[in-house]
């Protein structure tokens, strides 16, 4: 029975350290939150995604743009392939 106490007893100890650390890194703990900040990163990261197939990547001199290296154009907007 002593065993299962301190077992219980370091779980807890877990489980408080656990939750320690993610109000330090996160400024939250609550698991609710830290799924919903999960999922606000998977749609910022899927919109950029997006943005990086809707875009092509071209050398700045077939735009004839001045102190910028490249651009990022939308790929439906370019005649031909580059």
């Amino acid at each position: 029975m002593e065993e299962l106490k301190e077992s219980f007893e370091n779980q807890l100890i877990y489980l408080y350290d656990e939750k320690t650390h993610f109000e330090n890194q996160l400024g939250f703990s609550d698991p609710k939150e830290i799924v919903s900040k999960f999922k606000e990163l998977e749609n910022e990261l899927n919109y950029l995604y997006g943005i990086k197939e809707r875009y092509r990547k071209v050398p700045s001199t077939e735009l004839k743009i001045t102190s910028i290296k490249n651009v990022f154009v939308e790929k439906s907007r370019l005649k031909g392939s580059l």
